[in-house]
């Protein structure tokens, strides 16, 4: 009769859920000791992971693995402790830090919740005399000096332009190194009077807005990787409707990869118009693919250089280690593969500075669109007809790769434990979300949308006045966030193929939305998107798009690391968390920008140029 009744009571919580009381019943997922007041008493402090388990049966770990099982649910099972060993485990004796810590971690569980703790991963442990875990080497004074080489060019070239003649021909390369003219560049608001340049206005305000987006959505993950105080937070907020939002809105990235490649190709065409003879083949090809690489590479390089030396001292806390210093490590080891942009293929569950997939992914379409632009830029009907078919073909390879692969979208593996571990070992994330193939459709759409563009402004067609699509257009907004919203009712599914349907076409349909919204933007159909979409400001924050891109995460990570208590989790919490990881984030892309990325950039295309 009891053992029927314990059975019930699992099946209960399983499907209902458990009680306040009963979650905090269970041993609490995050305990944090005071760090500083440790390291004031030069105490020494441990940071690990625990996994518990029971020679016997135990009702409570029962409950635990149960609870466990949720998928949105953290696994309760392992639990996270940094403890002041020399004072919370005064009571230990021994020598070793690591069993002192696991001896004590142990004691404590088996008291209170009669439940044993095994020690599953040491984060660290270190006194106030302790040397650093990666002290300093010649990794960091190299780039230290490059630093140092950066900033006197930036001297040097400032001082050239204000001492010049105005009357003589400016040196590129000094005059590329300065301030001023870096400055003018940032700020510049170009002519309108060529419609062809005016109408891409609003691409400024849609890179800007989906930039703050994709902070937004890292300050959540980032909040999953530290010690919560209040973890039942977020896996409440988890199954909220709103939380869709959040967990199902990394599709917007998307809207990236469209701009890029209907960047390239509109480009691409107006070269055409102004030089009509101008040949398109392997060698030009060539040459868009080295234009692409030196407007990222510089920063991506010097960006990633700083997260692998000097970002690991700039400060200190309980979670330093575990948060900053693993991914310094991995930036180490892995940094030949981002310069390659293969770092989302090779080795991806190593993962250094995990936004960073998107720049390989749109490197190697970038590779793909370009050389299509050879062969189709010349052939505007025949490519409307290829480019949807190849978008079509696209999907469907997704749809059998999704199916036989087992691979899923992000919608269905946003669990609280996948994204605190920054999906490491889920095949889904490596092969579906962070894969070339998995975008393509995109990309592909953003070159059949220049395509569009270019055939309604030649024949003069009056798309706007075309009542079917003025209808489309003014749903398209509201339906990119009804279209993220569906994913609500699709996400406990448990078939095999409305799982896999809803992976091979959660990207192309947001896709398909935003460039009837896109082409709607360039066309100046609505006023109200125009001018929301082409405020000054946006222009000079979209410029500096790949520098946000590349810092805002060693942002997100650090406000954490330092944190020397639990941190309490709410929506101001996370509101202002996220404020000021932007702020902050800018203020960082400003310099980057004037005395890195535009330097770089001229620098290096006066070389292959000339």
């Amino acid at each position: 009769m009891v053992s029927r009744l314990l059975c019930f009571l699992c099946v209960l919580v399983a499907v209902t859920g458990i009680t306040d009381e009963q979650y905090y019943s269970m041993p609490r997922l995050f305990e944090l000791d005071d760090y500083d007041e440790c390291q004031a008493s030069r105490g020494a402090f441990c940071v690990g992971s625990f996994h518990l388990s029971s020679q016997k049966y135990n009702r409570l770990l029962n409950m635990i693995q149960t609870v466990s099982e949720d998928k949105h649910k953290f696994n309760h099972t392992v639990i996270h402790r940094g403890y002041c060993v020399t004072k919370t485990c005064a009571h230990i004796s021994g020598e070793f830090l690591p069993e002192i810590f696991e001896e004590c971690v142990h004691n404590l569980t088996k008291t209170k919740y009669k439940l044993d703790a095994k020690l599953l991963n040491l984060d660290n442990c270190k006194t106030s005399t302790s040397s650093p875990k990666m002290p300093l080497d010649v990794y960091d004074l190299i780039f230290a000096s490059i630093t140092g080489l950066i900033l006197i060019a930036n001297l040097v070239g400032t001082a050239y332009e204000l001492l010049r003649s105005s009357d003589d021909k400016p040196n590129r390369f000094l005059i590329a190194w300065s301030l001023i003219s870096n400055w003018r560049r940032l700020t510049a608001n170009y002519d309108k009077t060529d419609s062809r340049f005016d109408a891409l206005t609003p691409v400024h305000g849609m890179k800007a807005i989906t930039l703050v987006f994709v902070i937004l959505a890292h300050s959540i993950i980032a909040h999953h990787m530290t010690y919560i105080h209040n973890p039942r937070f977020l896996e409440k907020g988890i199954t909220h409707p709103l939380s869709i939002l959040l967990y199902n809105g990394t599709t917007v990235v998307q809207t990236f990869i469209i701009l890029s490649s209907f960047l390239l190709a509109y480009n691409v065409m107006l070269s055409l118009d102004t030089d009509p003879k101008k040949k398109l083949n392997i060698q030009i090809w060539g040459q868009m693919i080295l234009h692409r690489i030196v407007r990222i590479m510089p920063l991506n390089m010097f960006v990633m250089g700083l997260t692998a030396t000097w970002w690991r001292f700039s400060s200190d806390g309980p979670l330093w280690s575990s948060l900053v210093e693993a991914e310094s490590a991995r930036c180490r080891r892995k940094w030949w593969t981002n310069v390659l942009f293969i770092n989302n293929l090779v080795g991806p569950d190593d993962r250094c500075l995990i936004q960073t997939w998107f720049l390989a992914v749109d490197m190697q379409l970038y590779v793909i669109t370009s050389l299509l632009l050879i062969f189709l830029a010349r052939k505007p009907q025949i490519a409307i007809k290829i480019l949807a078919s190849l978008f079509v073909i696209a999907i469907i390879a997704n749809y059998y790769l999704a199916y036989y692969l087992d691979l899923k979208s992000i919608l269905f593996i946003a669990r609280p434990e996948l994204i605190r571990a920054q999906y490491t070992g889920v095949p889904s994330f490596n092969w579906q979300y962070a894969a070339a193939w998995g975008s393509l459709p995109a990309a592909l759409l953003g070159l059949l949308l220049a395509f569009l563009h270019r055939a309604l402004t030649t024949s003069g067609y009056q798309l706007q006045q075309n009542k079917c699509y003025r209808v489309l257009y003014r749903l398209s907004v509201p339906s990119i966030l009804l279209w993220i919203m569906c994913g609500y009712f699709v996400r406990d599914s448990s078939s095999k193929t409305l799982v896999t349907l809803y992976t091979a076409f959660d990207r192309p349909v947001f896709s398909i939305i935003m460039v009837i919204a896109m082409l709607g933007f360039f066309l100046k159909i609505d006023r109200i998107y125009w001018q929301v979409l082409t405020w000054r400001i946006w222009q000079i924050l979209s410029r500096m798009s790949l520098s946000v891109f590349l810092v805002h995460w060693c942002y997100n990570l650090t406000f954490l690391a330092i944190k020397t208590n639990l941190a309490r989790v709410s929506v101001f919490e996370i509101g202002g968390h996220i404020f000021t990881s932007i702020v902050m984030t800018y203020v960082t892309s400003l310099p980057l920008y004037l005395m890195v990325e535009i330097p770089a950039q001229k620098v290096l295309q006066t070389l292959y140029t000339s």
